[in-house]
Parts: C-alpha cells; structure tokens; sequence
C-alpha cells in the first residue's frame, strides 16, 4: 500500500504541515515565527534546543550541512497535541548523497504556535545513509557483542 501525503483537518493539524513546509524552504525566520518564545526542539536522541534563539542556532547548523525535503503521510491531532508520520529526505549539501529517514514526530500547540516539539527516528539510518557521524560515541560506552 503506498502512502501518499495528507492534508491537515483542523487548524492545529494545518499549522504543522504549514510549518513542516518551511523545511524545504530553509526559511528559518519563518520557521521561528511557529514557535512560542520558550518553545523547545528535540530530535531524540540528541539534546533538546529551548528556546528560539537555540532552536535558530540548531536549525541554522542543520541547513549549513543538508537541505531537508519532509513527507508527512499521516497526521493526527488529539486537543493540542499534534502527530505526523513522516519521512524526511537529508540531502547532504557538499556531495548531494540523499538518506529518507523515517520520523515520527509530536508537537505540543499553545495558542496556536509550537510550544515543545519532539522527533523520534533512527540516528543511525541518517549517519549509514549518508556516511557520516552525527553524534559522536558516548565516552567509555561498550559495544555489545555476539
């Protein structure tokens, strides 16, 4: 069954496919608007962003390095808690090597911007996919073995 892109039905639902939108775009200051002042950022497992100021730098960082492409193919709202089923394409600027990584993600909506925002994805897809290390391995962590 293929999955094909969604349309929000309420306005929580059509503000984060709005905001999702801004990715391709690499419109940060657009970006920020979606966010309350303290608003926060995590892309589990990395550490969380709080703030706008911080969400900026991140964000920032991210575009310095890949252009993002974001396919929502599910989205669901309960209240203020918006949730989106999707996959976004990391293209690496310098070499145009392209991962889809799988994220699901939940957002957290106080009148009507994103207050906390949270992702939840493989790392490791990103970092075999596209032949890279994005977070360092822990200090004195040990390998499993067979």
């Amino acid at each position: 069954m293929a999955l094909t892109p969604v349309d929000g039905a309420n306005p929580n639902e059509r503000m984060v496919l709005a905001f999702l939108d801004t990715w391709g775009r690499q419109d940060v200051a657009a970006m920020l608007d979606f966010f309350t002042e303290d608003g926060s950022y995590i892309d589990m497992p990395l550490p969380p962003r709080h703030g706008k100021a911080a969400i900026r730098e991140y964000v920032e960082a991210i575009f310095a390095a890949f252009s993002v492409r974001i396919e929502t193919f599910k989205i669901a709202s309960a209240g203020d808690l918006v949730f989106t089923e999707r996959v976004d394409h990391l293209t690496m600027n310098d070499s145009g090597r392209t991962v889809p990584l799988p994220v699901t993600g939940v957002m957290e909506i106080v009148d009507g911007r994103i207050a906390q925002w949270r992702e939840y994805l493989d790392l490791g897809t990103a970092e075999e996919g596209l032949g890279i290390t994005i977070r360092p391995p822990r200090e004195g962590a040990k390998a499993l073995s067979a």
